[in-house]
């Protein structure tokens, strides 16, 4: 198979941290288009899912934080035009690591800004993969996605198994 098909069969995995201060959600904004989505990033081979969501967030805010549970998972396919794309979006709980978030989050590269958004406004702009805007608003209006469970850390999380004994042998 050649590598340009390849890539078009290409699964992409994307850790993203969802962020809660009050009853606002930290976004990363898209400058140039203007669209919102989780912060977060791709996972890197070998990389866990949860170090690569505090990686990207040390990335990108400069802000440390702490992964927590896994709220969801979101397989996405949509098509921009010139290719088909897959996502699989694993999004966790995040906490700063110094306790309370800053009011303004300063991004580290041009491309994308950060900004808190009320929860109850989700439902009123362009917040991408719409799958999880979805789970977002649901959760907000208290659907059947579980109530308030994404902004309480303490809910029952999803259930999501990661092997990092990857200095051991496998059998």
């Amino acid at each position: 198979m050649s590598d340009a098909l390849r890539r078009d069969r290409e699964i992409e995995f994307i850790a993203r941290g969802l962020a809660v201060r009050g009853g606002d959600v930290l976004l990363c904004r898209n400058v140039k288009k203007g669209y919102f989505y989780l912060p977060g990033g791709h996972i890197d081979p070998m990389e866990a899912a949860a170090d690569a969501c505090a990686r990207e967030y040390l990335e990108e805010t400069g802000l440390q934080v702490r992964p927590g549970a896994c709220l969801l998972v979101a397989e996405v396919r949509f098509g921009d035009g010139r290719k088909a794309v897959h996502e699989l979006n694993v999004v966790f709980h995040v906490e700063h690591e110094n306790g309370s978030w800053p009011e303004d989050v300063a991004s580290r590269e041009e491309k994308i800004s950060f900004e808190w958004v009320d929860r109850a406004a989700l439902v009123d702009i362009d917040l991408r993969p719409r799958a999880i805007r979805a789970w977002l608003v649901a959760d907000e209006q208290g659907d059947e996605l579980g109530g308030d469970a994404s902004l309480n850390p303490d809910h029952t999380p999803l259930l999501w198994l990661s092997d990092r004994e990857s200095d051991r042998e496998q059998a």
